[in-house]
């Protein structure tokens, strides 16, 4: 359907409802207020849900209790840094007994994680944010030249709620009213990359969402096959972490500027990126973010540590400093859009592809994947894979024009500078190598255990 007409039909059915029109605007105007009329914000609403968390939801008032904090002790932001971390086990474990006492059922959404590094993990989502955070995510897109109602394809993992949406499922009509389609990216196959790419250039999506890892095995088979033949107006590749191979490819095809947004099945829409790119704005007025250490302090700008996540949205089943096991910095700049909306940096990774050394220290596995950088010419895919302190193999997808030899000599070379030689690699030549289960793929990973863990400062 024309966007346009799909925006005016869409504004006839809301015409009196006035708080869907109220939530877009107050979402617009708070992206202009200044940094600190958010944070203000904020603090409201982070004392706001510890208290409601504390009085309705018993395993929080315990759990604040064993760490030594009453309802009462939460007076300044620095206190808020002071109630113990959420960890990811604790939510698979205790999810049920996290929502509040006397909430309706039907409030609550369940939510999975895709399970990429471990277990999946399943929260609830309260059904009464749901406006606020699409209201959210048409701000995100606004910043690209986005508009309610535009054509919108997605690369994505298949799931209860979006099964309407897969392209083969699609009639002209369901697809008309819908202004949407997807293409599953568990099973992408070249028949269904090839049928989904003639789909592509008669539909004519303004914005295509995907996995990085997915819409760069696209971008590379649409490529091969002469090009891609419609040029959105934006590309958003979220769920993993994207590199800059990836992103320069996916450019290139689809002659798009390619935007990077942070967020998670847990909390949606933590950060997104603006038209000039220079950091992600985080949504402060719905979502409070901290970066710690490995004790759980808060750490200034610019340094490196664990994204910490607070849903100020979420009153149903609270998510409160949630561990999110990614890694990010705050921003000391202030962007030229002119945004209050704080910038973080790019997620760089997640704790569990930090690699260990047979000395304790730990490195950066994603270091790994900037080796490739200049190779992207003589390979089409590779992971680092570490089984031990001592060990890793190195999977290689080769090109027609890779010299396998030359390649492992260079590689081998520069990872064994990278582990200051206490890591041998088993580089080995395949034909494909497999996503995670969670239908994502991760580049660099390590099946070893950090040897901290964090603990709350106070606790």
């Amino acid at each position: 359907m024309n966007a346009s007409l799909y925006r005016a039909l869409w504004g006839m059915k809301h015409l009196l409802d006035g708080e869907t029109h109220k939530a877009l605007s107050q979402v617009r105007r708070n992206e202009w207020l200044s940094q600190d009329e958010l944070e203000a914000m904020a603090w409201e609403k982070q004392k706001r849900l510890v208290s409601y968390a504390y009085d309705n939801c018993p395993y929080y008032q315990q759990k604040y209790k064993d760490a030594g904090f009453l309802s009462g002790d939460l007076k300044t932001p620095e206190d808020f840094s002071r109630l113990p971390l959420l960890t990811k086990n604790e939510v698979q474990n205790h999810v049920d007994e996290m929502v509040v006492q006397g909430v309706d059922p039907s409030r609550m959404r369940k939510r999975f994680t895709g399970g990429s590094t471990g277990t999946p993990t399943m929260v609830y989502h309260d059904v009464l944010a749901d406006l606020s955070m699409w209201s959210i995510y048409l701000r995100t897109v606004a910043r690209w030249g986005i508009l309610f109602g535009d054509k919108t394809a997605q690369v994505w993992g298949l799931n209860r709620q979006n099964a309407g949406d897969v392209y083969e499922h699609q009639s002209w009509w369901h697809r008309t009213l819908k202004n949407n389609v997807m293409m599953d990216a568990f099973d992408m196959t070249q028949e269904k990359m090839q049928d989904f790419g003639h789909l592509m250039r008669r539909f004519r999506p303004h914005l295509v969402i995907g996995y990085a890892s997915a819409m760069t095995a696209f971008a590379r088979f649409l490529e091969a096959s002469g090009g891609a033949g419609f040029q959105p107006r934006a590309i958003w590749l979220t769920a993993e972490v994207t590199h800059k191979f990836q992103k320069e490819l996916v450019e290139r095809v689809f002659h798009a500027p390619v935007y990077d947004q942070y967020g998670s099945n847990e909390v949606l829409h933590v950060a997104s990126e603006c038209r000039y790119r220079e950091g992600l704005h985080i949504n402060t007025d719905f979502r409070k973010l901290e970066f710690v250490d490995e004790a759980g302090r808060s750490l200034p700008l610019g340094e490196q540590g664990q994204i910490v996540i607070t849903d100020l949205a979420n009153f149903a089943a609270p998510l409160i400093r949630y561990d999110s096991a990614d890694l990010g910095s705050f921003l000391s700049r202030t962007c030229r859009c002119g945004s209050g909306l704080p910038l973080m940096s790019k997620v760089t990774g997640r704790i569990h592809d930090m690699f260990v050394l047979p000395d304790g220290t730990q490195i950066y596995g994603l270091k790994f994947s900037s080796f490739f950088y200049n190779h992207v010419d003589k390979v089409s895919n590779f992971q680092v894979h570490q089984t031990a302190k001592d060990h890793a193999v190195v999977r290689l997808v080769p090109a027609k024009t890779c010299d396998r030899e030359t390649l492992s000599v260079q590689l081998l070379k520069s990872f064994r500078e990278y582990t200051k030689g206490q890591v041998t690699f088993d580089v080995q030549f395949v034909d494909s190598i497999p996503n995670e289960a969670s239908g994502k793929y991760r580049f660099t990973k390590s099946d070893v255990s950090r040897p901290t863990t964090h603990t709350s400062e106070g606790s």
